[in-house]
C-alpha cells in the first residue's frame, strides 16, 4: 500500500488541526480550515500514510474524550497537509505541516513540490508564503524550493512574532528546477522503499 495524497475533505478536519497545533505557536482553528475548504479559490490536500502503518492517529495526539466522541472518523491516517490560494495571476501557500512524527523522510518536500506544480498547472506566475523568522527548518525547505524573502511584517503572528513573506518567480527555468528536485524526491523514496500515489491522478 503507497502513500496517498488526495484533496482534504472536511472529515479531515479534526486531525488536520491536531497535527496543526503540535507544529505552530499559533495553530489554526477548525473552522479557518473549514472556511478554506469552502473557497473556491483554496486547494488542500492531506497525505494518507499507509494502512496498517503504525503511525499515530487523531486519537493519540491533541484530542479530549470530547473530540473522539464526535469524531467518528478517527483514527486517521492523515500525516500532513499542505494548502494554497490563487490570487489572481499569483499563488499563495497558507499552510503546510507534517506530524512531528513523519519528518526528516522528505515528505515536506513531496507537499511543497506537488503543490507548487499544481500552481504551475494552473498558470501561476508568482508563488509568495508567509513565515516565523524563528522556524529554521521551514526556512531551508523554502530557500531549496527558491524562495527568497521579500518582505518583513512586524508582529504578524498573534503570539507577536514577526513574518518573513517569501516569494519565487514560476519562470522557465525554475520549472526545470522544480523537476529536479521532483526528481530527486522521488529517488530517496525508492532508495527508503517508499511508494507515493494520488487519488485523483494527478501526476507527482
Amino acid at each position: 500500500m503507497p502513500f496517498v495524497l488526495r484533496p482534504m475533505e472536511p472529515r479531515d478536519v479534526p486531525v488536520v488541526v491536531a497535527i496543526d497545533r503540535l507544529s505552530f505557536p499559533t495553530p489554526w482553528s477548525a473552522a479557518a480550515f473549514r472556511r478554506e475548504l469552502q473557497k473556491e479559490a483554496s486547494t488542500y490536500s492531506v497525505l494518507l500514510r499507509p494502512e496498517g502503518n503504525g503511525a499515530h492517529t487523531f486519537a493519540d495526539h491533541g484530542s479530549t474524550w470530547l473530540q473522539r466522541l464526535f469524531n467518528p472518523t478517527a483514527p486517521s491516517r492523515v500525516i500532513g497537509y499542505v494548502g494554497f490560494r490563487l490570487q489572481g495571476g499569483h499563488g499563495h501557500i497558507t499552510t503546510i505541516a507534517l506530524h512531528p512524527d513523519w519528518r526528516g523522510q522528505g515528505f515536506g518536500d513531496l507537499l511543497l513540490s506537488v503543490a507548487l506544480r499544481k500552481m504551475i498547472a494552473r498558470g501561476v506566475e508568482m508563488v509568495t508564503l508567509e513565515m516565523r523568522p524563528s522556524n529554521k527548518l521551514a526556512y531551508k525547505l523554502y530557500r531549496k524550493y527558491g524562495f527568497c524573502v521579500v518582505q518583513f511584517r512586524r508582529q504578524y503572528y498573534r503570539d507577536g512574532e514577526d513574518a518573513w513573506v517569501m516569494a519565487v518567480r514560476m519562470n522557465e527555468s525554475y520549472r526545470e528546477r522544480l523537476t529536479e528536485l521532483r526528481d530527486a524526491v522521488k529517488e530517496r523514496f525508492e532508495r527508503q522503499d517508499i511508494e507515493v500515489g494520488q487519488i485523483n491522478g494527478d501526476p507527482l
